[in-house]
C-alpha cells in the first residue's frame, strides 16, 4: 500500500501551468471546441482532437472539467469513516499515502488518496478503483488487503488497506545483505501471492522489489506481502501504452519481453518479472543495464542474462538455483515455468541446501 512509483521530475503533485487541475480551469474559460488533453509521460498538455502525444507518442488523457480541487488532508485530522491521519503524506506518482488509525476498531491502517491532479482523468480514477476490486477478489494472506474505499471532499477517491510491518525488498537490499535462504523463502511467499492472483485470472504486471514488503518477526521466520495491483490486467487483456518504453519500466519495473513487444500477457509475464527480482536479490544487480530505456528494453527482448556467479563472484550459487532463475528469465514464455507453482516447487527443493 505504500507508494511505489518514482516521482517524475517536476512531480505529478505539484501545481504548474501544465497540470490537469489548471487545464480544467482554463478549459472552462476557453471558447475553443477542442478538448484539453494531457500526456502522463512527459506531462505536456494541448488542446487537440488527436489521441497521441506529439512529443513521445504516448496516449493522451482527456481532462475532466469538473475536478479542480487541489487539496490534500492534513495530519491530525479525521477523514472518511473515522480515520485519524497520524503520519504522511508520502507522495508517489499517483497517490498520497498516510498512516492512519481507526478509533472504533483500534486498528492501524494505510490510506491512499488519489493525487488531486489525477482526479479529473477518468482512466486513473477507474484504475484506482479497479485495483481495490481486484484485491478484494484475490484475498490472500500474502497480499496486502484493502478494507474500505470511498470519496473524500474534493471528489477525492481513497482506499484504506492493511498496514504492512517491515520494509520493502528494495529498501532492504539497499541497506543490508539478506541471506540466500531468506531470499528463497520470501520469493516462495511471493509465488503464493501471485498464484492467488493467477487463479482469479489476473496478471500483477508490476512485480518489483518495492512492491514486495518483507518482515522478519522472529529468527528464521519471514513474512511477505505483495502490494500495488494498480497495473494489473486480466489474462490475455491488451495492455495500453506498451510503445512507451520508459513508462513501462517506470510502472512495471521488470516488464517481460512479450509486454515490451506489445503482445498479450498471461501469468508467465509475472514469472519473468519475479525471475528478475530474484536475480537482483541474489546478486545485487538487475539482469540487464543500459543507458536508456529503449536499449534496456531490447536487452530484455534479445540478450541472454549472465549466470549468477558471473555477476556476483563473491557468492557460491548452487547450479540448481542458477537454473531456476534462468528458466524464469527465458525470452519465450513457452520455455519458462508454465505456472507460478512450478517455480515455487523448484525454490522449495533448493531451500534445504542453503541452510
Amino acid at each position: 500500500m505504500w507508494p511505489s512509483w518514482d516521482l517524475i521530475p517536476g512531480g505529478f503533485h505539484q501545481e504548474s501551468i501544465s497540470s490537469p487541475a489548471y487545464l480544467a480551469q482554463r478549459l472552462q474559460k476557453s471558447q475553443r471546441r477542442d478538448p484539453v488533453k494531457w500526456c502522463p509521460n512527459c506531462q505536456a498538455s494541448t488542446q487537440t482532437t488527436g489521441v497521441t502525444c506529439p512529443k513521445d507518442g504516448a496516449f493522451l488523457l482527456e481532462v475532466d472539467q469538473a475536478v479542480v480541487d487541489d487539496s490534500l488532508p492534513q495530519i491530525n485530522t479525521t477523514v472518511g469513516n473515522g480515520y485519524d491521519l497520524v503520519a504522511g503524506p508520502i507522495k508517489g506518482g499517483k497517490s498520497a499515502v498516510y498512516k492512519a488509525h481507526h478509533k472504533l476498531f483500534d486498528r492501524t491502517v494505510v490510506m491512499k488518496i488519489l493525487l488531486p491532479n489525477l482526479r479529473g482523468l477518468a482512466d486513473f480514477v477507474e484504475k484506482f478503483n479497479y485495483e481495490a476490486k481486484i484485491i478484494s477478489q484475490v484475498n490472500d494472506e500474502c497480499i496486502a488487503n484493502i478494507f474500505d474505499v470511498g470519496l473524500l471532499p474534493g471528489n477525492a477517491p481513497f482506499q484504506v488497506g492493511e498496514y504492512c510491518e517491515g520494509s520493502s525488498l528494495d529498501a532492504l537490499l539497499r541497506r543490508e545483505e539478506i541471506e540466500m535462504a531468506e531470499i528463497i523463502t520470501a520469493m516462495s511467499h511471493v509465488c503464493d501471492a501471485l498464484n492467488a492472483a493467477h487463479k482469479q485470472e489476473y496478471v500483477h504486471l508490476a512485480v518489483k522489489p518495492n512492491h514486495i514488503m518483507v518482515n522478519f518477526p522472529n529468527k528464521n521466520e519471514v513474512s511477505v506481502k505483495l502490494i500495488d495491483f494498480y497495473e494489473s490486467v486480466r489474462v490475455g487483456e491488451h495492455v495500453h501504452n506498451t510503445n512507451d518504453t520508459p513508462g513501462l519500466f517506470r510502472r512495471c519495473g521488470f516488464p517481460s519481453p512479450e509486454l515490451l513487444q506489445g503482445k498479450r500477457v498471461d501469468a508467465r509475464s509475472d514469472i519473468y518479472s519475479l525471475g528478475c527480482v530474484l536475480f537482483k536479490a541474489l546478486t545485487g544487480h538487475a539482469p540487464f543495464s543500459a543507458t536508456d530505456a529503449k536499449q534496456l528494453g531490447m536487452k530484455h527482448i534479445q540478450e541472454k542474462p549472465k549466470p549468477l556467479h558471473q555477476v556476483c563472484t563473491q557468492k557460491d550459487f548452487p547450479a540448481v538455483l542458477n537454473n531456476c532463475v534462468m528458466t524464469a528469465l527465458e525470452k519465450d514464455p513457452e520455455r519458462r515455468f508454465q505456472n507460478i507453482l512450478e517455480m515455487k516447487r523448484e525454490l522449495q527443493m533448493i531451500a534445504p541446501s542453503l541452510l
